[in-house]
């Protein structure tokens, strides 16, 4: 944004700059939203309005005021606005040098009861309260209403405006414009509509300092921290974590870029919680994130955010019809009906279902752990906590199977109505049962040749395309992939040849996945023996075409811990709503008995 100020008179201290700048909905800031000229910025409500800096958690400025805007003009870029600087106070002379080298800019800021923001970003309404000069990346922000009030106090300006109370102060959450529409959610634990900006400290002057980050915390990363603020969180007598747990947590999120919180800009709180409400949502956030990066299934597919459950997507369906034709040479041609020498045809359209499922699980901690022994072992247990739910997504995507019996999981046996595989039909399932004729039996060790026997299994228009396909293997499998004589040498290989690097990326042109949730199975069919599991030795190649199929998430992984008072003990949940669909019954085929 161009929010950088200029100096327009050093002996004097004027400097001048874009306060706010309009955005669009295709131009938003750092939080997603944007101006425009139709934001209600209360402009004529004062003459004057104090300069802070950095909205006063400047550890040695403070709420001190350094200046006074006294020219906001609207024009076709923004907000124009030129400040006198109180050139008596003793770091302004700093800041002036700063503004000199234009490493400040301007950034507005308003209070949190007064600001309206539209559910797509929109800034509805947003008082001008105060103008800061921040070395931050300028945005607007949620000004702390005890800071302000001792900004307004020194200018003797009326407050009235500003509808400040006894209810106002330690109220840290903006208005949402109204929409016409109430939509109900039951994303209990994962929406955040104002995050805040510090974490509860023991008292509230601990906030205006600078961050430092403590040794015992320096080994530790920001997903560490999150997990050991949740459990800490939840004690009996919590009053807040520590002045180094906090500046650690602050410091550790900034330098991993975690886009979810908002520390510099925008959505200032008030001192009562400094961001407590953020912290399981970042955590959850990042588990999720970390879901689409690192695991090897779900990252394959297109997602989509689903607004109910169930819900329909359109999906292409069949083409219209292109036909050979005469030149239009007579006036009965010229109709829409059946004389004319095109005829018609119809775009067919279709749509699939997705109906979200739920994944859970659940841990307990003791109250002891938490008390005596909570930095130790943060990193264990947050490890398995986010590599159970991820895991079990990958799991679920590729074995799932809600038949009752002849589950391709359970062969023989009854599977329990809380086995995670019972979700949704997944990816092994449509090859091995819902399509047979897509399945290929191996017989043995794998060949190039019966990679693509098992390939074009499916239909043409989907194996033709080998970047929108993808191999996925158990690690047995892929051993014998490594050892196929295709592959093998460089004279077959070239530098690709796996005796070189150790390793397949490709097989005629498709990525090869390893998956440690691709199952061994029994030869008969594909399927896991639970009746005799010693047959399960054999394992499975299975080639998918990725847009033919959708993950569409009604809750994305929510996090949080409760203490149980009568147990004296912690439970950490962790939540997901799934869906997963295929848009027809062609768009996977295996290859099973595979000799490992």
């Amino acid at each position: 944004m161009q929010t950088t100020l200029k100096t327009l008179n050093a002996a004097e201290g004027r400097v001048g700059g874009y306060l706010v700048v309009w955005g669009s909905h295709h131009q938003r800031d750092l939080q997603g939203e944007y101006f425009t000229r139709n934001t209600e910025l209360g402009l004529n409500w004062y003459d004057k309005r104090p300069v802070l800096y950095h909205h006063g958690l400047d550890g040695n400025l403070k709420a001190a005021v350094i200046g006074t805007i006294d020219t906001l003009l609207a024009d076709e870029t923004g907000v124009w606005a030129e400040a006198q600087l109180d050139l008596r106070q003793r770091y302004v002379r700093t800041v002036q040098k700063l503004v000199d080298k234009g490493v400040l800019g301007w950034s507005s800021g308003s209070l949190p009861h007064l600001v309206q923001v539209a559910d797509d970003g929109q800034i509805k309404r947003w008082p001008i309260v105060e103008g800061s000069l921040t070395p931050a990346p300028a945005e607007p922000r949620r000004t702390d209403v005890h800071t302000l009030k001792s900004a307004y106090e020194a200018l003797g300006l009326d407050m009235a405006r500003l509808e400040i109370d006894e209810n106002t102060i330690g109220k840290g959450t903006a208005r949402r414009a109204p929409t016409g529409e109430i939509h109900m959610h039951d994303e209990e634990t994962t929406t955040l509509t104002e995050p805040r900006k510090r974490l509860p400290v023991g008292s509230a002057d601990d906030a205006l300092k600078r961050i430092t980050v403590s040794s015992p915390y320096d080994t530790m990363g920001a997903m560490d921290l999150l997990h050991g603020y949740m459990l800490l969180r939840s004690t009996k007598h919590f009053h807040g974590v520590s002045e180094p747990f906090a500046n650690a947590l602050a410091h550790k999120v900034r330098k991993e870029g975690l886009s979810a919180i908002k520390g510099d800009e925008l959505s200032y709180s008030t001192q009562a919680a400094f961001g407590d409400e953020w912290v399981p949502d970042l955590w959850s956030a990042q588990i999720w994130q970390r879901a689409r990066l690192e695991n090897a299934i779900l990252p394959l597919f297109q997602s989509v955010e689903m607004p109910s459950n169930p819900f329909e997507l359109p999906i292409e369906g069949t083409d219209p019809t292109v036909y050979f034709v005469p030149e239009t040479a007579d006036e009965d041609h010229l109709t829409l009906g059946s004389g004319n020498p095109i005829p018609d045809s119809k775009v067919g359209s279709g749509k699939v279902q997705l109906a979200a499922k739920k994944l859970a699980l659940r841990v307990g901690f003791s109250s002891e752990l938490v008390e005596d022994a909570v930095v130790p072992v943060l990193n264990i247990y947050r490890e398995q906590a986010v590599r159970a739910i991820t895991d079990s997504i990958d799991y679920v995507l590729l074995n799932g199977d809600t038949a009752s019996s002849g589950n391709i999981n359970k062969d023989g046996g009854t599977p329990d109505a809380t086995d995670r595989y019972m979700a949704f039909n997944g990816l092994r399932k449509l090859p091995l049962v819902t399509t047979a004729a897509n399945a290929q039996d191996a017989a043995g060790a794998p060949t190039l040749a019966l990679l693509r026997q098992t390939r074009f299994k499916m239909a043409a228009k989907y194996a033709a395309r080998p970047a929108d396909l993808a191999w996925i293997v158990d690690g047995g499998t892929y051993a014998k992939f490594l050892g196929m004589s295709e592959f093998l040498t460089m004279e077959k290989a070239g530098p690709a040849a796996t005796a070189l690097t150790g390793q397949i990326g490709y097989a005629d042109g498709a990525p090869v996945i390893v998956s440690a949730e691709m199952p061994l199975s029994d030869g008969d069919d594909g399927k896991v023996n639970s009746s005799t599991p010693a047959n399960n030795t054999k394992g499975t190649a299975l080639c998918v075409y990725r847009p033919g199929w959708f993950v569409g998430y009604r809750r994305r992984i929510a996090v949080s811990v409760d203490y149980l008072p009568y147990y004296d003990s912690y439970q950490l949940t962790a939540t997901v709503r799934l869906a997963f669909v295929n848009f027809d019954n062609d768009v996977a085929a295996a290859l099973y008995n595979v000799t490992v």
